[in-house]
């Protein structure tokens, strides 16, 4: 058993690390897998899948090269390591870290807490495909680093605490102790030295701004840390708003202005560029107040009222006097309860109910509500139309216990003309729709008729059916 396991063996397929960490995983070896086998028994054809392999591998390695070359993170020409290091400056004193700047960077010292944007390509000496590489990881694009947490090589974190950033190009020439270690990683990384080749892309102080808090206020006034930290509140708050994070976008834009407001500027030149960032930070709230409104309204059209109006009180937060936020909060309001109340009809005629009548409470004998109900009993008895007028002088309780008893008996109606002790009530049974159009159908023939003077003829009345 110890003999097949003597060279190194390479798995068919990839492991997810974080699978392997998180779940259980079994591994199944097969101890032939050394061994040599022909299923179709033609060399030739297995010959040349080989030339086909091979040729896979040259485009890959053809293709990494073409790409290091056009991001400008090709090896550079040299004899040797030893030959480069000449050229070099010892990032720190033992000379583990040199660095050559090719492009000189903008802006201050990359801090030693920051989150950095690079790509970068890792050669071992006089090698032109890199072993370890940006371009072959994160699908090509830049990789982000944290600086400070202790996930990023020691020598690559010297040599990018050592140029000023972003859009600086520079190769750092690590030996083993600060790259993978004195023993490296075998098979893959050796425990030889190493040459960087890097690009600076973008450079974020994440922490400046949690820390302006802790400055004294003879610090916090000065022009130079408020450009400093409103330049990463609004990087931060850009990030935010990509991620449709609204609220804490708003909250790093407030938190500009209050920076802006402490600034003790030297000069007009310094006072007109605290003008035009407090300018740019209340047009950017004013926009991020838009963009909540939107978004409400996106949800609202998706039939989300819930989140719409969290988006919309959001929104009326930051201008509480916008009369069109104002509007379409109260406009969701009306929808969602005229919502809940068709729902609720739909229920009640699902399971054939009624809603419940409130109960009417009212100072009348019972001889008066008696005379009333056997009225509208008599009334809605009737075949035709009938009108019964009640007595002037009513009292209010009397007149809504009429309303309330003509309800459950069906045709009637009651009319009222008048205020006050001169108040008409009218007890009424209607007609239908049916039997009014045939008294117009009537009338009209009555009509024609009289018009063409057809004395003879016989007019029926209609009745009500």
């Amino acid at each position: 058993m110890d003999e097949v396991f003597k060279d190194p063996v390479h798995f068919s397929k990839g492991i997810n690390l974080k699978t392997l960490m998180t779940s259980s995983t079994e591994f199944h070896i097969d101890i032939d897998f050394q061994k040599e086998t022909d299923l179709l028994g033609d060399d030739d054809l297995l010959a040349e899948d080989d030339d086909e392999e091979d040729s896979d591998i040259e485009d890959v390695l053809k293709n990494i090269e073409e790409s290091t070359e056009k991001l400008m993170l090709s090896s550079p020409d040299y004899l040797s390591f030893k030959e480069l290091a000449t050229k070099m400056v010892d990032c720190v004193p033992s000379g583990d870290c040199k660095i050559l700047i090719l492009e000189e960077g903008t802006g201050p010292v990359v801090p030693v807490d920051a989150e950095v944007t690079v790509h970068y390509a890792a050669y071992w000496e006089k090698a032109k495909i890199p072993f370890d590489s940006t371009m072959t990881m994160n699908v090509g694009s830049p990789m982000n680093i944290r600086l400070g947490i202790g996930k990023c090589l020691p020598g690559l974190e010297i040599g990018l605490t050592t140029v000023r950033g972003p859009t600086a190009r520079f190769i750092l020439l690590l030996q083993p102790r600060l790259a993978w270690g004195p023993n490296g990683v075998p098979p893959r990384i050796l425990p030889q030295p190493a040459l960087f080749v890097i690009s600076l892309y973008n450079v974020k102080d994440v922490y400046s701004a949690s820390k302006f808090n802790d400055l004294p206020i003879e610090e916090q006034t000065k022009f130079e840390v408020t450009m400093k930290t409103v330049a990463v509140l609004h990087s931060q708050a850009k990030d935010l708003f990509g991620k449709k994070k609204y609220y804490k976008a708003i909250k790093n834009y407030q938190q500009s202005r209050s920076v802006l407001c402490l600034s003790m500027p030297r000069d007009k030149n310094e006072e007109e560029e605290i003008k035009k960032l407090t300018i740019k930070v209340i047009s950017n709230l004013d926009n991020h107040c838009k963009a909540l409104f939107y978004c409400g309204q996106a949800h609202e059209m998706l039939g989300k009222q819930e989140l719409a109006a969290k988006y919309y009180k959001k929104a009326l937060k930051l201008e509480p006097k916008n009369r069109d936020i104002g509007k379409a909060l109260a406009s969701l309001d009306e929808s969602v309860k005229t919502g809940e109340k068709n729902v609720k009809e739909l229920w009640q005629n699902a399971f054939q109910s009624q809603p419940r009548k409130e109960k009417v409470v009212y100072d009348i004998d019972d001889d008066f509500k008696n005379g009333v109900r056997d009225m509208c009993q008599d009334l809605a008895g009737r075949k035709e139309y009938a009108k019964f007028d009640l007595p002037t002088g009513l009292t209010k309780d009397e007149v809504m216990c009429i309303k309330n008893l003509t309800e459950d008996f069906e045709g009637l109606t009651v009319l009222e003309d008048g205020e006050g002790k001169r108040k008409k009530v009218s007890i009424v049974k209607k007609i239908t729709d049916y039997t009014y159009t045939n008294i117009q159908i009537l009338l009209k023939l009555t009509d024609l008729l009289l018009k063409y003077n057809f004395r003879d003829a016989n007019i029926i009345s209609i009745k009500n059916s």
